[in-house]
């Protein structure tokens, strides 16, 4: 068996606009209280394990995050633009529930937002062409390393769909990704397998 790159992957913690429901994509927003702490517990989970190197999106909320479990595994984050969130547009800082063309907001916006999402958003091909290169930068930098990587919803998505199922049209129906969730994946034989899939019970033990 031939083994190659392991990805740990983690979302960024909560932010501001998270507790506010606000759409984040290319704009920016500090953890909470809340995201910093479960940071914390993130860290502390991960404390002793051996990682090759730490890679985070360049957006202030996951560096952030990045910074505090680099400080457990004793890395400094290295930021890889291809990881950083989808841009949404015109829609980026409006309420979730109302732009979400798959959610419950009002039905007759719905057209609206396919407009403007298709006029001024990064288009899903546009975001898994950058998606392959994070990870074939990645990995050829260390083919057999095990790597910390800390990024966005959209992007795990993205990742899961393409290296996992091997269909990008999987991408929207991957999910839900818990904010400091951990997500591991290990090339096996040339093809990528699941070790643990958005794993946050560090996160639910504190809310018990």
């Amino acid at each position: 068996m031939s083994s190659g790159t392991q990805l740990v992957v983690v979302r960024h913690g909560e932010t501001e606009w998270t507790e506010r429901g606000l759409l984040h994509g290319r704009l920016d927003s500090p953890l909470s209280a809340t995201g910093t702490r479960h940071s914390e517990l993130t860290a502390q989970r991960l404390r002793g394990e051996r990682f090759d190197a730490l890679f985070s999106s360049p957006k202030g909320r996951a560096m952030q995050t990045a910074v505090t479990l680099g400080q457990a595994v004793g890395l400094a984050p290295v930021p890889l633009d291809d990881l950083r969130e989808a841009d949404f547009g015109w829609l980026e800082g409006k309420p979730i529930k109302q732009i979400d063309p798959d959610g419950p907001g009002n039905k007759f916006l719905r057209p609206v937002v396919w407009l403007m999402r298709a006029l001024t958003a990064e288009r899903p091909q546009q975001v898994a062409k950058r998606v392959a290169a994070a990870v074939e930068t990645m990995t050829r930098q260390f083919p057999q390393g095990r790597l910390l990587v800390v990024t966005h919803w959209g992007i795990i998505s993205m990742m899961m769909a393409q290296l996992v199922d091997n269909d990008l049209s999987k991408w929207r129906g991957r999910g839900p990704w818990a904010a400091c969730g951990l997500s591991e994946l290990h090339a096996v034989n040339g093809a990528w397998q699941v070790v643990r899939l958005n794993d946050h019970a560090h996160i639910r033990q504190e809310s018990q």
